[in-house]
């Protein structure tokens, strides 16, 4: 094999080319009281925490005075008021459903969005039609209140349709296959939409979402902790506010996501959009620098790092006693160790009776980062497959000499405690709500899930395989060499005149020539030769600028004022959802009585 493609060419492999995600991911975005998340491959209730990640069939359920917001994309979210509760029933790349069980939740679509969303409720689902904040509250009982504040929404029943338009409630009761509904003017204004509507202004008037592609989200919590500059090679890009001795992915916790596998979740406030997309350099005198990536479609990814393992074996079945990783540069090749190869894998046990691929390689030649100040960090394996991330510690010289380079999925198995997203504990369990019935107008397709369990052993084979001896790797994978160079060297270029006794941790000085280069710096391209999985630099192209999508073709942020509802209180004779005599009508369009239009 040659040394070029095998090395940097990971989209050759199906197994290291988790391809277009088919699965979307959401976050926590805010989070206020006791709020916790059960966990859908697992079944069982962890705390919540701010920038924690949720995959399909996870539910958000809300404690008493606590209110939460779970952002979808930069366009579609959803705010989820005390004793509350949601599934997300589907969660792909435009196409969301989520099923409210109980409480009241609103519904926001910040900007013009191609997304599909439905809202789900046991009797009634509702479809934004656009632009808009759409207020759902179910009761105990079933019953359901809906009022559209803005925008459009089309409301389906098992017998028909009706449209909802801004100033407007509607209330649901009775047989969910058949229910009746009254429609009246909205219920006045709370303490609940005056936060609302004041999160929307702080969204809406984020400065940072004109700097980043539209499909990059999670960019509004970068206006108020850092700054924006300009660095040659590289545009604008985003400096935070920290203090010396910070450094990338080093604030935070790996957990086990399914389908991601092992998943960074910062505990900076701002941590979402720069550790999910984009790339870190240091660059002074501005200290370390995210730089968002060149317009196109971005995809969210677990973590954008590389792994590697080095010290003795401390018995977890890694090989080494201690996890190290180091933050990509722009432009460095991505291994990545998610995606349908490696879920696939599950199934498989052949693929996880191979063993790790693990390279021996020098880590601070290799990436650019390793050479910036604290970027590199690590925990011993038992501390990182424990879950224990109060040590993250910083690697010596010599220890990244001696590293071990994991390409595709780490050899650790995670536990139980790789569940959490923090150190707090369920304050308490929610109610179940398994056996609640939704109506669904577009039933969301059924989801493969591997439960948690079955990846516990499918890793436990998998890191039992990998074999590491001290001064050469066993590995699935034949380490590749130049034939000269006795090195690494990039796809098509020809190999150094170095003498062939330099090995392989040895590189020339900056000044030498002969077509070295830093490693992370932009250059252009071999024509149709990628550089792995992640930002290709366009030679033909500018720069990367401020985002300024045209407005023919792509969702702009739209800067308007707060949404005016004029406020017309709702003569009631009943409590809230009790409707009495006041004339509701089924959802098949029969009267039963003087029901309001």
């Amino acid at each position: 094999m040659a040394a070029g493609p095998a090395l940097l060419h990971a989209q050759d492999d199906p197994a290291q080319n988790p391809g277009p995600p088919q699965r979307a991911v959401a976050r926590i975005s805010v989070m206020n009281g006791e709020v916790s998340v059960r966990r859908g491959d697992s079944g069982g209730w962890v705390a919540a925490a701010v920038n924690a990640p949720l995959m399909v069939d996870d539910r958000v359920a809300t404690g008493a005075g606590a209110r939460a917001e779970v952002q979808f994309d930069s366009a579609n979210l959803i705010r989820i008021g005390a004793h509350a509760e949601i599934r997300l029933a589907r969660l792909e790349y435009g196409h969301y459903n989520v099923q409210i069980a109980h409480g009241t939740v609103t519904f926001r679509v910040l900007h013009e969005s191609p997304a599909q969303v439905e809202i789900d409720t046991p009797a009634v689902s509702v479809k934004p039609l656009g632009i808009g904040a759409y207020r759902v509250y179910v009761q105990a009982d079933g019953q359901v209140e809906i009022t559209d504040r803005l925008g459009n929404a089309e409301v389906y029943t098992p017998r028909g349709s009706e449209q909802l338009q801004a100033g407007q409630t509607m209330l649901v009761r009775g047989n969910p296959a058949d229910p009746e509904f009254r429609i009246v003017p909205a219920i006045a204004y709370d303490e609940w939409d005056r936060w609302n509507e004041q999160r929307d202004r702080e969204m809406l008037n984020s400065q940072s979402y004109q700097r980043v592609p539209h499909d990059i989200y999670g960019s509004e919590d970068l206006d108020n902790s850092g700054r924006w500059v300009d660095v040659p090679s590289y545009g604008d890009v985003w400096t935070p506010t920290v203090g010396p001795d910070w450094a990338p992915y080093q604030n935070g916790r790996w957990v086990w996501e399914d389908y991601y596998g092992w998943t960074w979740i910062s505990y900076d406030p701002w941590g979402w959009a720069p550790f999910h997309y984009g790339r870190w350099f240091y660059a002074s005198p501005y200290g370390w620098c995210w730089y968002p990536g060149f317009l196109g479609m971005h995809y969210w990814s677990p973590a954008l790092v590389a792994f590697f393992g080095f010290g003795p074996g401390a018995g977890v079945g890694f090989g080494f006693g201690s996890v190290g990783w180091v933050p990509l540069a722009p432009f460095e090749p991505l291994y990545p160790w998610w995606g349908r190869g490696l879920y696939a894998g599950f199934h498989n046990p052949a693929y996880f009776n191979r063993g790790a691929a693990i390279i021996n390689a020098n880590i601070g030649n290799v990436y650019r980062n390793a050479r910036a100040p604290h970027a590199v960090a690590s925990v011993s394996a038992v501390d990182f497959q424990q879950g224990r991330f109060g040590r993250i510690a910083p690697v010596s010289a010599a220890q990244i000499h001696e590293a071990g380079l994991v390409r595709g999925p780490l050899p650790v198995t995670p536990t139980a405690a790789a569940l959490r997203y923090s150190n707090r504990m369920v304050a308490g369990v929610p109610r179940t709500t398994g056996n609640v019935r939704f109506f669904s107008h577009d039933r969301p397709p059924a989801v493969e899930r591997v439960p948690f369990a079955e990846q516990q052993r499918a890793m436990q084979r998998f890191s039992r395989q990998t074999v590491v001896s001290r001064g050469a790797f066993e590995s699935r994978e034949a380490v590749p060499r130049a034939a000269n160079s006795g090195g690494w060297r990039p796809v098509n270029q020809p190999p150094s005149t170095a003498p062939a006794n330099r090995g392989a941790g040895s590189i020339a000085p900056a000044n030498r020539g002969g077509g070295w280069r830093r490693f992370g710096e932009p250059r252009p391209p071999t024509p149709g030769v990628g550089r792995g999985y992640g930002p290709v630099w366009n030679p033909g192209g500018p720069r990367y600028r401020p985002y300024n999508p045209p407005s023919n073709n792509r969702p702009q942020s739209i800067r308007v004022a707060p949404p005016v509802i004029r406020e017309r209180p709702a003569p009631r004779s009943a409590p809230r959802g009790e409707g009495g005599g006041h004339g509701f009508r089924g959802g098949g369009g029969g009267s039963h009585g003087g029901g309001h239009r």
